[in-house]
């Protein structure tokens, strides 16, 4: 299509659409539509349709031809949408359209539990994307005052660092060993980490890491809260009472 044709009809358009009166006949227009093919009446649900289409898509999408599949494309559509913010009014559009949809067994999920074998896969994968970059690393509240007290105690230390292949701590100090997690009070420590093993998962990694020959701290969201330098003054004496220690030796 020639661009000189192409800039014409996109000046039309949106000269179409910018008025009101056009903009109102084909919301209403749209509205009529999809209340006319709603269940049973949408053409696409009926059976021979259905059977028509999955004849027609078979092989089509198998393994290597599924775009989807294709690294670049995936990274392409990962970069697009990283950083990308929802607006708050889109947001409460979706949450009213959502409300008692997905509740109890109507949730497709209801009942079903992950395998191990899918957890591990899942923490792997998250691991493996913060590492590379693809995750954005946003930072709580407690996580920041944390970094600024370490920061003022002009210790070195990394952030969202992977470790043993099992956790993404949220601060690491390479020169002491020493692991650092800013636990929020509710994903953490109430009933609904109880509920969903999360106070067990944090106890199988410490024990990880210990064994792995790591100080592991963990701070709770009420302890930062009060004084995150109290916190890294935990930290400053078990550097001074063991770091040292085994440097003269």
């Amino acid at each position: 299509m020639p661009t000189e044709f192409r800039l014409k009809m996109g000046k039309l358009s949106k000269g179409f659409w910018t008025n009101p009166m056009n903009k109102e006949k084909i919301i209403l227009r749209n509205i009529k539509v999809g209340n006319s093919k709603k269940g049973d009446r949408n053409p696409m649900k009926r059976a021979e349709v259905v059977a028509k289409r999955s004849l027609k898509m078979i092989g089509k999408l198998v393994g290597d031809k599924n775009p989807a599949k294709n690294p670049d494309v995936r990274k392409k559509i990962q970069l697009k949408l990283l950083g990308h913010k929802v607006a708050e009014n889109t947001r409460t559009k979706i949450s009213k359209s959502l409300e008692g949809k997905m509740v109890g067994e109507l949730n497709p999920f209801y009942g079903k539990h992950h395998t191990q074998a899918n957890k591990d896969k899942s923490r792997t994968r998250a691991i493996n994307m913060i590492t590379s970059g693809l995750l954005s690393k946003r930072r709580t509240g407690i996580e920041l005052k944390i970094g600024k007290a370490l920061s003022e105690s002009n210790l070195k230390f990394n952030e969202q660092y992977p470790l043993e292949g099992i956790t993404v701590v949220d601060f690491y100090l390479p020169e002491y060993r020493v692991v650092i997690y800013c636990d929020g009070d509710y994903w953490h420590k109430g009933k609904w980490a109880e509920k969903h093993g999360v106070i067990r998962k944090d106890n199988w990694q410490n024990r990880v890491l210990e064994k792995g020959g790591y100080k592991v701290f963990r701070f709770s969201e009420i302890d930062i809260n009060i004084s995150p330098e109290k916190c890294v003054d935990l930290i400053n004496y078990f550097i001074l009472n063991n770091h040292e220690q085994h440097s003269q030796i």
